[in-house]
């Protein structure tokens, strides 16, 4: 009788801890990939009618969101108004914001992003009025592609554009100065056209600073010879979004694409496009100041594999093509 009585209560905690792993697990996890709702808490709403309408709107579990309020102690802390709640939050931080109005997100913006692409990850983890946000992003930054850096920041879920691209701005600014600037005057190029070449080169390279440094040496080359520079990833920046992918950088490049008629056509146009195609990281701008010098080569590519081939002619080079097939 002891015995099942003890099997019975290790049971009971155990299906205890196995809903409260479940419960910490559902509170902890983002709501959804993507998506935004607008939520409205009027004056003197009870917790019970607050959770009722976040799970009519697809946004939490009732229950989960009246328990782990009075379980909190929160209950007076929620506060009427208008919120624009990303679902890529957890519901703890859905909880946080609806007693606050704010509190700071992690934005991570990755190495070789254009601009487009900073603003739609943006618009998915801010309270925002996208249409808004978006209009005044794109003013903002009209001149900053390549100069807005790519890093984790940790700033309010309601941070307005100017204070956004001032942030990605400065940081660019900041780590340019204290990395890049020095080792400037050696490589022979001017800022503008190590930001240009370090954004070529972000999205020419799998990465690694042997191969950044090569292809840097190899476009540098080119450009130097008065060769046309033949990068794919400027033409792919021209064609602009894609529809039927949803991408803003087209997977397989067409020879009808290599004639678009753009400055940024580096098939057609010699030198370096008019302005960067994508915002370089700090390995990338290093490798660039710190270009191999003497590479003998002409060209590279990456086979199919992943590897890359680096070729010193036109022979060489269409010999390598093989990989690609």
């Amino acid at each position: 009788m002891r015995l099942k009585l003890i099997l019975i209560l290790l049971g009971l905690l155990l299906l205890a801890l196995g809903a409260g792993a479940f419960i910490t697990w559902e509170l902890n996890r983002p709501i959804a990939d993507s998506g935004k709702v607008e939520f409205l808490v009027s004056s003197g709403e009870s917790v019970q009618e607050i959770g009722k309408k976040l799970q009519d709107a697809g946004v939490m579990n009732s229950l989960f969101f009246v328990s782990y309020v009075r379980f909190k102690n929160l209950t007076s802390q929620i506060q009427a108004g208008k919120y624009v709640i990303p679902l890529t939050l957890t519901p703890i931080q859905v909880v946080e914001l609806l007693q606050h109005g704010t509190f700071d997100v992690r934005l991570t913006f990755l190495d070789g992003w254009r601009k487009e692409e900073y603003l739609r990850y943006a618009l998915a983890n801010l309270a925002v009025d996208d249409e808004a946000f978006s209009a005044q992003f794109l003013v903002e930054t009209k001149n900053l592609e390549g100069y807005l850096f790519p890093d984790t920041y940790m700033v309010p879920i309601d941070i307005d554009v100017q204070n956004l691209v001032a942030l990605l701005n400065r940081t660019f600014e900041n780590k340019y100065s204290e990395n890049i600037e020095p080792l400037q005057p050696k490589s022979g190029l001017t800022k503008e056209q190590i930001v240009i070449l370090a954004s070529l080169l972000e999205r020419e390279s799998v990465g690694g600073a042997e191969e950044l440094e090569t292809i840097a040496g190899i476009l540098i080359k080119r450009l130097k010879s008065g060769w046309y520079l033949g990068v794919d990833a400027t033409v792919q920046y021209a064609l602009g979004y894609q529809e039927e992918t949803r991408l803003w950088w087209k997977k397989t490049i067409l020879a009808v694409d290599l004639q678009i008629d753009s400055p940024y056509n580096t098939y057609t146009r010699l030198g370096l496009p008019p302005a960067p195609i994508a915002n370089p990281g700090l390995e990338t701008l290093l490798a660039v100041v710190n270009y191999h010098r003497t590479t003998p080569y002409w060209y590279y590519l990456h086979c199919k594999d992943g590897q890359i081939r680096y070729a010193k002619n036109s022979e060489e080079h269409n010999s390598n093509r093989a990989c690609l097939e």
